[in-house]
């Protein structure tokens, strides 16, 4: 357990240690959930996206390796009722 100050902005400082332990570096995001005794504070889970070109996309549905009828199944299975 650590005590810190409240600055005037709301901002706290996360003990160095606890940083490190979890792996936040400056600017990563946090997500901060208001519990009954407290505040939560846990590093955010973020996924990198990637922005395909319209030529790899047809490289990648030439080179589609499901077998017969598995895409209808796919969608089957997951489409919305």
């Amino acid at each position: 357990m650590e005590t810190v100050i409240i600055g005037e902005r709301g901002q706290v400082t996360i003990p160095k240690r606890w940083r490190e332990k979890l792996g936040m570096k400056p600017k990563s995001p946090v997500v901060l959930e208001l519990k009954e005794n407290g505040i939560y504070i846990k590093p955010a889970v973020t996924v990198t996206l990637r922005e395909f070109s319209d030529d790899f996309i047809k490289k990648l549905e030439k080179e589609d390796l499901r077998k017969e009828g598995e895409q209808e199944e796919i969608l089957r299975k997951w489409k919305r009722k």
